[in-house]
């Protein structure tokens, strides 16, 4: 155990980007603060480029755009010529859940309508997500396909569109009230001991409430409540050491993804010894899978 989640200290690390020589930052894709986005393009080629948006991690308390976690969707780029968009958006403490849902459609939106711009194909464009970013990509993905939490008079463009055509989903948590039985099922030690209490960072989500104790909610922010047919294609990975989300959750969103879309269009992978952090998911075997996934169905 290594102390409570909510008393981890932040240290902000900017992704290393000297190199790339075409990048903006700070652009605003609406009134506010915590909404603005850094993007990056390939040296090599011209647009447009086909987009991977890029969402954070850090259980929804923690993190910023254009920090060290961009580095698997940089890969991407740097190899594969994508553009890579990396937006800010609230965070717990700022703002409650589902803000984030919305803050995430409204940068879609502005990207829509202000991408060509910046050389962006957005016809070609993914979500991709690590931890609690994967969480984000996924419900924001599965909710746009049936109009669920929309809210397009928060942020521009209220009549533009907020679509993805893929989704990169990185061990992310999906089942919230199941951490403990699920560590439990797999042996694996929980990072941290207050998992599934209300001071856990699960707890945090419901404001301070158990999981077990908010059943109604614990099923609003699992992404799977939404899925249907005509949602985008999903390509999962989740580490089976993972000590901060249990890998089965992976495996349950995966399964629920596969009733409405079928295999081909839902393949994920297990890390043998995978953890929680980019690390274990972006080797050069890893990135070529995402952009194989990509060019399939961005295509």
């Amino acid at each position: 155990m290594t102390g409570r989640f909510i008393d981890q200290k932040y240290v902000r690390q900017d992704i290393p980007a000297e190199d790339i020589e075409r990048q903006w930052h700070d652009i605003s894709y609406m009134p506010g603060d915590h909404h603005q986005l850094d993007i990056f393009l390939p040296n090599e080629g011209q647009g447009p480029f086909p987009v991977i948006v890029d969402l954070y991690g850090g259980g929804l308390y923690r993190g910023r755009r254009g920090s060290f976690k961009l580095a698997p969707a940089m890969a991407l780029l740097r190899q594969y010529g994508y553009a890579i968009v990396s937006p800010d958006y609230s965070l717990l403490w700022q703002a409650d859940y589902p803000t984030q849902i919305y803050e995430v459609k409204a940068a879609l939106r502005y990207l829509h309508a202000q991408g060509a711009q910046y050389q962006l194909d957005v016809d070609r464009m993914a979500l991709m997500g690590e931890s609690s970013g994967a969480q984000l990509a996924v419900t924001v993905a599965a909710t746009e396909n049936v109009g669920k939490m929309e809210k397009r008079d928060f942020g521009l463009y209220p009549q533009v569109s907020e679509k993805v055509k893929a989704v990169i989903a990185m061990y992310g948590p999906y089942e919230f009230d199941k951490f403990k039985e699920q560590f439990a099922s797999s042996g694996v030690k929980p990072k941290f001991a207050e998992t599934g209490t209300a001071t856990s960072f699960e707890g945090l989500l419901f404001k301070g409430q158990a999981p077990k104790d908010v059943p109604d909610l614990v099923q609003k922010v699992n992404p799977a409540t939404y899925f249907a047919p005509g949602m985008p294609p999903i390509l999962a990975f989740a580490g089976k050491a993972d000590p901060v989300v249990p890998y089965q959750q992976t495996v349950n969103m995966m399964a629920a993804a596969r009733k409405v879309l079928g295999a081909a269009k839902t393949p994920y992978y297990l890390v043998p010894n995978g953890v929680h952090g980019i690390k274990d998911y972006m080797s050069p075997e890893y990135t070529k899978i995402k952009a194989a996934f990509l060019k399939k169905w961005l295509n």
